[in-house]
């Protein structure tokens, strides 16, 4: 059996199981810390589960196999009314409120557009980190200000002209 392992983030291999526990016995290799693939195996294993592998008797069992971080259990603790863990639907919010300025508005108001369709994006793939109405508002405040602004800029070309 041609055996593969990966530790420390590194592959090596394929060694033999006579091999691979030579070279667990010389310290070579941490057992806790080693996972192993060899032919039929349908995934990564912890190295002590390859039949014929013998554990020194120094080491430690072995650690849990990694999991993929847990989705966010609760919200924060405000209770969804500043959504800080949305950032980019909390700045569109404020992008969209300022934008409403005379003259500056304008620059606030498109990257308030363009963030809350970000953040709208983030609230979907998790829900729990809140934020959708501050990226509307900020979409809608952003809008009417870009809109306002254009028509402000077209007025003042058509007087321009006349």
């Amino acid at each position: 059996m041609q055996i593969h392992i990966t530790t420390q983030g590194r592959q090596e291999g394929p060694f033999t199981t006579e091999q691979l526990n030579q070279a667990l016995s010389q310290g070579r290799f941490q057992i806790n810390d080693s996972l192993a693939w060899y032919e039929g195996c349908s995934d990564w294993i912890a190295l002590t589960q390859v039949p014929g592998i013998i554990v020194p008797r120094t080491s430690a069992p072995p650690p849990p196999p990694p999991r993929a971080p847990a989705p966010p259990t609760q919200g924060d603790a405000t209770g969804g009314v500043i959504p800080y863990k949305n950032p980019k639907a909390l700045i569109s919010y404020y992008l969209g409120i300022f934008g409403l300025m005379p003259a500056i508005g304008l620059f606030l108001a498109i990257p308030a557009i363009i963030l809350g369709f970000m953040g709208l994006k983030q609230y979907k793939l998790s829900p729990i980190i809140k934020g959708s109405i501050h990226a509307w508002i900020g979409i809608v405040l952003g809008g009417i200000s870009v809109s306002y602004h254009l028509l402000a800029i077209i007025l003042i070309i058509v007087e321009s002209r006349s």
